[in-house]
């Protein structure tokens, strides 16, 4: 909790005179991010602003809280193919109003003619956590992606053609994005399209486009891709018996640099952590052999360790900072001895196991969630299951650290009308608010059993689900990417690494209340503020500055971000202090 306070003798209010804009409104379209702006004012007073807009079709506003004199504002949330009334208006501390005599037009522009066609299945807002979609599509016909946001309706709010190739961004607490490119750097860009910080990694430790985490200890955990020679590696994954040889491995440390230089700060091999010539059916032979496959990684900071999946080891291993295994989740199947000791131990019914996973997040209960690709679900050299009678799912699994067993405590298999298998990517994500799971089928190649197009057979679809978290999950959103009007046998189709369901356009940080009065009402001390309704607002009091009481949470009235607080324990014999903690 970050508190930010503001102390004020209770006095009554003066009258102040009305707020006056004194340059501006203006607003000034983004160059890279089409369906973003750049709005400019300045006030004769500190004020704050509110917009209004009318798209044609409906009216949309968008209250902010700083106060200012002087404001420059991002604007976020319009529609592709729409013209835009900007109506905009000043508040000053006193409540008193300023509307622009003018609204200001933005005339956005269409979705550019390669964007991905998608077309919502199923949509109930209602029951839906609330925010927007966050995900990097990519158009598999002319190789360019978009980093795109959708809000719950399924309609585009943003968008950004990506330059070079890049398979995921996420949202920041400062509302920025962060985008592993598949070259250096690593990149922090604002909603304008603006970037904001580049992260130049090591030379010995390029990006490996998979997945970039800054940590809340002023770090940045990334994976990388390195080369390393292996002997005794099997020439085959498929051939029980085949020759052993010298092989050259691709390697995928987890590195961790510092955040505010890109110091290299540590690097853990997973070829010094596990057998370095196990294989498995995704086990791909190559210039360099792809045995290992890191896809993400995460802090789990009840202990401070680190969690990675490989995916290509049907593996999700956590260990320790000094590089000590604590388990492997995942199939027990060619293990040596050494790792047996690690393998959690499957209890209770319904269990089956991870193959090429993804994505694994810890839950607020404890639990780990991760996307269940389940490429052959079967290690060498048991007979595997065909794609077209294969499934991929989202998957909970509860992990009992001290008797080294997991359970299976939930998964997406029953819920869905159709059987999704996708060869490759995906994720699920805890949704916080309504304790739903968002997953990403994002390389669908068969639709229970079939191809997503009859005619372009290797057409990929990608599908964004949210699912209850019920025994018997309901499907509540249904997102098809795909073109089904193209009958072109060269129709490769669209795909998505990752999706992500964020709170809001906007990041929300706790900010100081600018604007707090108090007055007597009835020979009551009431207390007035506008602020973020993203916060709580506690409001203590003080007769000498120096001995605080907290006396309750300010009430928001039926107008948005105005709050007031009674305090019906003022004392009318003593002078009295107020404070605001914003939590």
């Amino acid at each position: 909790m970050a508190l930010f306070r503001i102390a004020i003798f209770f006095v009554a209010c003066f009258n102040a005179g009305a707020v006056t804009i004194l340059t501006g409104p203006t607003f000034t379209p983004a160059s890279s991010a089409p369906l973003a702006g750049l709005l400019r004012l300045t006030t004769d007073v500190s004020s704050r602003v509110s917009i209004q807009v009318n798209e044609g079709t409906n009216l949309w506003q968008r209250d902010f809280y700083n106060f200012t004199t002087n404001q420059s504002l991002p604007l976020l949330g319009f529609k592709p193919g729409r013209t835009n009334l900007i109506q905009v208006t000043v508040y000053d501390t006193r409540h008193n109003a300023f509307a622009a005599a003018q609204p200001l037009r933005f005339v956005t522009p269409a979705l550019p003619a390669g964007f991905p066609r998608s077309t919502v299945l199923t949509n109930a807002p209602s029951l839906m956590e609330p925010g927007y979609t966050l995900f990097v599509v990519l158009n598999r016909n002319t190789l360019v992606g978009y980093i795109t946001i959708m809000d719950n309706s399924g309609r585009v709010v943003w968008y950004y053609t990506l330059s070079q190739y890049a398979v995921y961004a996420d949202q920041l607490a400062n509302g920025d994005l962060i985008i592993p490119y598949n070259v250096n750097p690593i990149t922090e860009m604002n909603m304008l399209g603006q970037v904001v910080t580049n992260w130049t990694v090591p030379s010995a430790y390029p990006v490996d486009i998979h997945d970039a985490v800054l940590t809340d200890h002023g770090t940045l955990l990334y994976l990388s891709d390195v080369n390393e020679q292996v002997l005794n590696f099997p020439s085959s994954a498929t051939v029980s018996n085949a020759p052993l040889e010298t092989a050259q491995v691709t390697d995928t440390p987890v590195v961790e640099i510092s955040a505010t230089d890109s110091t290299l700060l540590n690097a853990w091999s997973p070829l010094g952590l596990l057998d370095p010539a196990r294989v498995s059916y995704l086990t791909t032979y190559s210039t360099a052999v792809d045995n290992w496959h890191g896809n993400a990684v995460i802090e789990d900071t009840n202990d401070d360790s680190l969690i990675v999946s490989l995916r290509n080891q049907n593996a999700v291993v956590k260990f320790t900072r000094d590089g000590q295994i604590k388990w492997i989740l995942g199939p027990p199947a060619n293990w040596p001895g050494d790792y047996q000791l690690h393998l959690l131990t499957p209890v209770g019914t319904p269990f089956a196991w991870n193959y090429g996973q993804h994505a694994p997040v810890l839950t607020p209960h404890g639990t780990l969630l991760l996307y269940d690709d389940g490429n052959f679900r079967a290690s060498p050299f048991a007979p595997g299951v065909s794609d077209t009678n294969n499934y991929s799912r989202a998957v909970e699994y509860r992990i009992d650290e001290t008797n080294m067993q997991v359970s299976q405590v939930w998964d997406t298999q029953p819920a869905s009308e159709d059987r999704l298998f996708t060869y490759a990517l995906g994720k699920a994500q805890w949704l916080p608010i309504t304790a739903h799971v968002l997953v990403t089928y994002g390389f669908v190649n068969y639709i229970n059993g079939v191809p997503p197009s009859s005619q372009a057979t290797n057409a990929s679809m990608a599908r964004i689900i949210e699912y209850t978290h019920d025994a018997v999950p309901k499907v509540v959103f249904d997102l098809r990417l795909f073109d089904a009007t193209n009958t072109s046998r060269t129709f490769f189709g669209y795909d998505v690494y990752r999706a992500i369901r964020i709170p809001d356009l906007y990041a929300h940080p706790a900010s100081p209340v600018g604007n707090l009065s108090a007055t007597l009402s009835n020979n009551i001390p009431l207390l007035k503020f506008t602020a973020d309704p993203a916060h709580a607002y506690e409001v203590s009091a003080s007769g000498d500055l120096v001995n605080w009481t907290n006396i309750g949470t300010a009430t928001q009235t039926e107008t948005a971000g105005q709050y007031e607080f009674y305090d019906i324990d003022a004392s009318e014999s003593t002078n009295r202090f107020y404070r605001v903690a914003t939590q």
